[in-house]
């Protein structure tokens, strides 16, 4: 039952340009047979020999295609694949010539073939002849075999491009995995030197009694509580890398120093998903290149401007190249527009 199950599953897989490679083959080899017409005189038979001429092939044909499907639809890694294709073809050309002769008796059209014998005085060629059968079935079985052979080989072909391109997509998921990876350590990682100095200035805040010292410590303690991810979590969103920005700025602004003010119009986009660890290198590389007074972060769109009120911060190095490189990997583009006293970095992030 199962083998049977599996000829009329392949019976009913048929593609169509399956089905018109045959019968293109089919009226191909009838249009050969036809040329004799160019030597001999059929007259009135001119009907019959056209129509046996154009309908056996096609018939034969048709017998060689529902024989070759279930050997072509059988597990393209199995060892004996190709003689099983071989097999189905010989058995197709044995069956198409029992179904022409067949045929041939049911509906007696006249062929070229007895034309030429009733010219020539010779046998007519409709006669049982153990050679000419055999000669005919060899005469179909090779010529199929070459159209097995390349429909084959186009199967092959085919499916070494799906494989090609799923290992191309598997291999692109890995490296995004791997980027992401890569992202939530960063995103992890706290700068030491950055939170020995903070700890310092809390424990000298205290020690000399400065009332700012319980504000300086619980602004450190929200630095770490948003620059320490939650490592079950798989990415960031966009309100989350505002609020780094803004702590890191606050944690600088502890230590003596002079970082940008920070302004944030995020509106309803502050849910946007985003890679973590995009924006604050950005941040971090502006403060250590130059002294802006101002930065921004606004969204329009799915374009997301990061901005400082200073110019010459597109200048391309290490950072700004790593950056660049993980946004390839995510299908994102990174742009910097700088002049008039301002630098833009516009983040293009695929829908």
């Amino acid at each position: 039952m199962s083998a049977l199950r599996h000829v009329w599953q392949s019976w009913r897989s048929l593609r169509l340009n399956e089905a018109l490679v045959f019968v293109a083959a089919g009226l191909l080899f009838g249009a050969i047979d036809l040329t004799s017409l160019l030597e001999l005189r059929v007259g009135d038979h001119l009907p019959q020999v056209l129509a046996r001429h154009l309908s056996l092939p096609l018939v034969s044909c048709a017998v060689l295609l529902l024989c070759w499907l279930p050997a072509a639809r059988s597990h393209p890694a199995h060892p004996a694949r190709r003689q099983r294709l071989v097999a189905a073809t010989a058995l197709g050309a044995i069956l198409a010539m029992a179904v022409g002769y067949a045929l041939n008796a049911v509906v007696p059209w006249t062929s070229l073939c007895d034309i030429y014998a009733q010219t020539h005085g010779k046998m007519k060629c409709t006669m049982f002849r153990i050679n000419a059968v055999i000669g005919d079935t060899l005469w179909v079985f090779m010529p199929a075999l070459m159209i097995v052979g390349v429909l084959e080989f186009r199967t092959l072909r085919r499916r070494q491009d799906q494989a090609a391109q799923d290992l191309l997509r598997e291999h692109s998921q890995l490296r995004r995995h791997a980027l992401a990876s890569r992202l939530a350590a960063l995103q992890a990682q706290v700068d030491p030197a950055l939170l020995f100095d903070a700890l310092v200035s809390v424990e000298q805040a205290y020690g000399r009694e400065d009332p700012s010292a319980s504000a300086r410590l619980e602004r450190l303690i929200r630095h770490l509580r948003v620059a320490l991810p939650r490592l079950r979590d798989a990415g960031a969103t966009l309100g989350g890398e505002a609020e780094l920005i803004a702590s890191y700025l606050d944690l600088l602004r502890d230590l003596n120093g002079d970082p940008p003010a920070f302004e944030c119009e995020l509106g309803p986009r502050g849910a946007t998903q985003l890679p973590p660890m995009l924006l604050l290198p950005l941040v971090q590389r502006a403060v250590r290149l130059g002294h802006p007074k101002h930065c921004w972060l606004r969204v329009d769109g799915s374009s997301i401007t990061l901005g400082f009120d200073q110019d010459g911060l597109c200048s391309e190095d290490a950072d700004l190249t790593s950056l660049r490189e993980r946004l390839t990997v995510l299908g994102a583009k990174l742009l910097c527009r700088s002049g008039n006293d301002r630098t833009e970095f516009i983040l293009d992030l695929p829908a």
